[in-house]
């Protein structure tokens, strides 16, 4: 790592999962000792992981202590607290003014990939098969938290890629890369595996939002050999895959967002030095895409390995979600309002951070007449310090107060998708692929 990451007193927990997280891009479908990167994971004082094979494993309570279950809960309190710069180390539940009930969430199964989708969650085994986790019951605007309810997954941990990224979820097909392939698979069962493309880069993730104007696609990054350069694709169903990066720059990370009824695709060029964002509007007509002008919109500081850029598509258009460092001595996660057009210098929001995390999962979605955005970040400043999982609402001076879903000594992925009075929400953290819903109050 470079030299001004110390200064940040990042926790050793970072480097072991990078290490996970190279371990995962490098083997691509093979397998991977479960045992041994359940280790690396394991967090403190934790209780041994439940079985998720033929039996299903007794549904966690508010109660317990001492396990991964506890740890990737928050404590019960009775108010709310928007995150300053300078976050304390309390744990607070939905503020008054919350517009969501943050139901109890469940240990769902071990840690996949897992995307969040408006009738559970879907996962992706190492063999490219879908697992589907129904969300179960009526979705209801009773004003009391209660425990999620979700079909649990009844898989060995060794079935799934722990720190796999998670699938994108679009008009009732999954997307992800597997190796070095964009694959597609429909949600309905029994449909083979589709290869879309065979040049993606490993371990990375796959992007896009549902357009009416648009046929089926998928922006990813290519790049299928370690000493390729990165570039931001755009593959269209019918059509040609086309180059989103322009001559001479590189993507290690690709997001999407509707802008005035067009895709917006933001992509970063993750340097020591720097890191440029760039962004380029795509219009389809007739099933063709016709490509706007690349626009380096903003140039951030350095980036890690595993730093990824994120997107909400919001009613005044696009915003950039980044987890970054603001410099030498702060990290937090940078909002950049892009609007309905790529433009250079947007407005910069921050939600700074106590401290730099090497894995900083955001998923956003609109729900319940806002978009909100969810983050992991470290509870304080602390080298080995737990993690928060919180979600706020986007408003017109950036993020809201930040309610808290869980506590974990690290999370790994965070997936958000609107839902039948609400949305749903899954998250991996300590070992485990957790769900829950968040339900609208009257």
């Amino acid at each position: 790592m470079r030299s001004g990451w110390p200064r940040l007193k990042l926790p050793a927990r970072g480097v072991a999962l990078l290490a996970l997280a190279a371990l995962s891009a490098c083997r691509g479908s093979g397998d991977t000792s479960e045992s041994d990167l359940g280790a690396r994971a394991r967090p403190r004082a934790a209780a041994p992981t439940p079985s998720f094979g033929s039996t299903v494993p007794p549904l966690p309570t508010p109660a317990a202590t001492g396990s991964a279950a506890a740890s990737a809960r928050p404590a019960a309190a009775p108010s709310g607290s928007a995150v300053t710069d300078e976050p304390s180390d309390e744990i607070h539940g939905p503020s008054a003014s919350s517009k969501l009930v943050l139901d109890e969430p469940i240990e769902l199964a071990p840690a996949g990939p897992a995307a969040a989708d408006s009738r559970g969650v879907v996962m992706i085994k190492k063999t490219d098969e879908i697992v589907l986790s129904p969300r179960r019951g009526a979705p209801s605007h009773d004003a009391h938290r209660k425990l999620a309810d979700f079909a649990l997954v009844r898989a060995p941990a060794s079935d799934f890629f722990p720190v796999g990224k998670s699938p994108l979820i679009l008009r009732g097909k999954a997307y992800w890369v597997s190796g070095n392939r964009l694959v597609r698979r429909a949600l309905d069962g029994g449909a083979p595996l589709e290869v879309l493309s065979d040049d993606a880069r490993p371990g990375t993730r796959v992007t896009g939002v549902d357009l009416d104007n648009a046929p089926a696609y998928a922006v990813y990054v290519s790049g299928p050999k370690l000493d390729d350069t990165p570039r931001a694709r755009l593959w269209v169903e019918g059509g040609a895959t086309l180059l989103l990066s322009p001559e001479g720059s590189a993507a290690n990370s690709v997001a999407a967002a509707e802008g005035g009824g067009d895709l917006l695709t933001l992509s970063i060029d993750a340097r020591s030095g720097m890191t440029p964002l760039h962004g380029r509007r795509v219009h389809f007509t007739a099933g063709k895409a016709e490509l706007g002008p690349d626009v380096v919109m903003w140039v951030g500081s350095s980036a890690q390995t595993l730093t990824e850029v994120f997107a909400a598509s919001t009613a005044q258009g696009a915003l950039a979600l980044l987890p970054i460092e603001r410099d030498v001595n702060h990290f937090g996660l940078a909002l950049l309002t892009v609007g309905a057009e790529p433009h250079m210098d947007p407005k910069l929001d921050w939600r700074t951070y106590p401290n730099g995390i090497d894995l900083a999962p955001v998923a956003s979605a609109t729900f319940c007449g806002g978009t909100f955005v969810a983050y992991a970040r470290p509870v304080n400043a602390e080298p080995e310090a737990t993690q928060l999982l919180e979600i706020a609402e986007i408003g017109k001076d950036g993020l809201g107060a930040g309610n808290v879903v869980g506590r974990a000594s690290g999370f790994a992925n965070v997936s958000l998708a609107k839902a039948e009075n609400g949305a749903v929400l899954a998250y991996v953290a300590d070992r485990l692929t957790f769900a829950t819903t968040l339900r609208c109050k009257r």
